[in-house]
Parts: structure tokens; sequence; C-alpha cells
């Protein structure tokens, strides 16, 4: 069965490309570029990638504005990630931290490490995931086409475009927060509960031979969800205005493994 991490990995990828094959005015070319995407997903054991972002926050009413970038690896099954991130801050500097995000225990893992060297210390929180997100969850493709033809505006296919000296098209995609909290496991909300908004997504797929070349969206709403659902003492109370980043994919299949460190 796959871990939850694996099918929050996945998710924006696969599901932006069920999105598309449901486009009524899709002409034959994007049709033929998601179906070579959908062969680059379904043979995906691993990925690489690098992400930025530009962070605009508050911590306790006092603004906040960081670039963010990061050099990540991932393994798809099971579902483990690390990035080798980097927050800069401007005048209050710089932090670079290792993080890893997997599945463990139904739940969730977060481990962040401060200092260098021997001397770095773990530390380690995690989030709750749902029971019965597994094979049999409702997060499926019927689920998605359902919600397609609810929506025919969810997706348009823009024009092409280069991007990293790669011919592509972009298919931008209106994902609904329910739909994202499925991926990540989380239980339905509760009134008054944390939730994620709808966020819009656009993916950059190569004509040529179908590859997921960049993913780019505002990342607010699901980064404060995480925060909003952890009860971690360490992990900054921050309200986060916006955060759109993007996702450039350096290689498939190129991680042969994480070693994850020891918690705190």
């Amino acid at each position: 069965m796959k871990k939850h991490l694996s099918r929050a990995v996945a998710m924006l990828i696969a599901l932006a490309l069920t999105f598309s094959l449901c486009g009524c005015s899709m002409g034959l070319s994007e049709m033929l570029i998601v179906k070579r995407a959908y062969r680059h997903v379904a043979d995906m054991d691993s990925v690489s990638f690098t992400a930025a972002g530009d962070l605009d926050a508050s911590v306790a009413s006092i603004p906040l504005k960081a670039q963010v970038d990061a050099d990540c690896r991932c393994i798809i099954d099971p579902g483990t990630l690390y990035m080798d991130l980097s927050i800069d801050m401007g005048k209050l500097g710089t932090l670079s931290l290792p993080v890893y995000l997997f599945t463990q225990d139904d739940a969730l893992q977060l481990r962040i490490g401060l200092g260098e060297g021997d001397s770095v210390l773990w530390l380690s929180t995690d989030f709750p995931l749902a029971q019965g997100t597994g094979e049999g969850s409702k997060l499926d493709v019927e689920a998605v086409l359902t919600m397609l033809q609810d929506d025919p505006e969810a997706l348009s296919i823009g024009d092409s475009e280069t991007v990293n000296g790669i011919l592509c098209r972009p298919f931008i995609l209106k994902l609904p927060g329910s739909l994202l909290m499925e991926a990540l496991g989380a239980a339905s909300a509760q009134e008054g509960a944390a939730t994620i908004e709808d966020t819009e997504l656009t993916i950059w797929i190569a004509e040529d031979d179908g590859s997921p070349v960049r993913l780019s969206a505002d990342l607010a709403s699901v980064l404060q969800y995480i925060l909003d659902t952890s009860d971690s003492a360490f992990l900054p109370q921050l309200q986060i205005k916006s955060l759109p980043a993007t996702v450039d994919i350096t290689g498939f299949n190129d991680v042969d493994s994480i070693e994850l460190p020891d918690a705190a």
C-alpha cells in the first residue's frame, strides 16, 4: 500500500494530468503531451527538484519577509522527502536547515536539524493522518472526473513557452482545498478547524516527451494548514499572507536512498 506522503508528493502531478484528460476542448497535441506525461509519472520511483518562494508573513504581528530556496530529493514509496533549505531574511540573516519529511506510524513526520556537523540537534514533530487514506481512499480518478464535470473551468491550457530551455505547454488547474487535504491524508474538516483553501496550480509539461518540467502555485494555505495542525512548540506560529513558489524538476529516478537522522 502506498504511504501517505507518496500520494501527497505525486498528487499534484498525477492530479494535474487527470484533469487534463477531461478537457473537452483539448486538441490532439495536448492529448499526446498528457499521455506521455502519464507514462513519466507511472514510471517514477524518485525525483529531484529545486524550489524557490517568496514568503510574506508575520510573527506576533511583526512583519516577516524571506526568500526561501530548497534543493530537494524525494523517494515516492515509501514516501520520503529531504530538503536542503535556505531562508534568507535580509538583515535578520540566513538560516540553512536540513529538513526531512516522511510517513511513519500513521503520521506525517517532520525532522529539522539545527547546527552543523556532529553537533546538529534534530527537532522532531508529527502530524496525525486520517485513517483509511490508503488504496480505498475517496481520492481517486473517478472523484476527480466527477469534480471536473461539476466545474468545467477547472482547467485551462496556455500557449507554448520555453522553460529551462525546454518547449512546454502550461496546464493551469484550480485545485479544491478539500482534495489537497485528502491528498495529505487529512481528516474531513470540522467546523472551526484548519482547512486548505482552493489553490491554482500551473504545471509546465515538455511538448516532445511529456516530462513535467516546472510547477508553480501559492502554497501559503497549505503551509498554514500544516502549522495550524501541529502542536509542536518549536515550529513558529506564523500567519502567512502569501508564499508564491516555483518547483523546477531536475531529475527523474535519480535518488537511490535517503537516510533518516535519529530523532532528538
